[in-house]
């Protein structure tokens, strides 16, 4: 963690000083700058969330009737800020574009408005995803996005698995990992990515012990 937060910090802070030197010579650069060390402020607090958040222990005494899963804040701001880069850069390109204003643009013209339409779109969908329930769990079962709930009855092997994505054309060890919620429903294997929530795989984890041994107690 404390590496991930120095990289950061290093990042964030050379990317700031650059958009403050710009500010002179190219305002809307300058943006995008310090777009990018607000990007790299996110990250720190997302690094150092995951560290305390990953403490935090779950019990039959805490855990509420119902936990909501969404996506992670944090991960919506980065990209909507990612996104706002590209639409800057597009709205750059498009106002130098309509200056210059000449028959051979159009085409041009059109591939930029295009481009920058295309992220404005994204951000949009992000803001969106930031209040969407992703996971619903109580004691009747697990539901996910709108589909039906899958009940606790017809649930088995739930828990939290881990894929390794191995590229063959790698030349390095390292393998990104990759967690799932993963069961199965009524012998059908069901698996959802669970790395942009707010809520860390061990934390999950505990929630499924809890809930199902709940279950269990209601119906004896």
């Amino acid at each position: 963690m404390k590496f991930g937060i120095i990289f950061y910090a290093i990042l964030g802070t050379a990317a700031l000083l650059t958009g403050i030197y710009l500010l002179q010579y190219l305002f809307p650069i300058s943006i995008i700058f310090f777009i990018g060390a607000f990007i790299n402020g996110v990250f720190i607090h997302k690094e150092y969330s995951i560290h305390k958040n990953d403490k935090i222990v779950y019990d039959e005494n805490t855990l509420p009737d119902e936990v909501i899963v969404k996506y992670s804040r944090s991960g919506r701001i980065i990209a909507i800020s990612m996104y706002s880069i590209f639409m800057i850069l597009g709205l750059v390109f498009l106002y130098s574009i309509i200056v210059k204003s000449d028959s051979q643009s159009i085409i041009i013209l059109a591939l930029v408005i295009t481009f920058t339409a295309y992220f404005i779109v994204k951000i949009f969908n992000e803001i969106k995803k930031i209040s969407k329930v992703i996971i619903a769990i109580n004691r009747k079962g697990i539901k996910i996005k709108d589909n039906p709930t899958y009940l606790w009855k017809d649930i088995q092997l739930e828990k939290i698995i881990v894929k390794r994505l191995i590229s063959r054309e790698s030349k390095h060890d390292y393998k990104p990992e990759i967690n799932y919620l993963y069961f199965f429903h009524n012998n059908e294997k069901i698996e959802i990515d669970i790395d942009d929530f707010y809520i860390t795989d061990h934390q999950l984890s505990q929630v499924l012990k809890i809930f199902r041994a709940r279950h269990n107690a209601d119906r004896l």
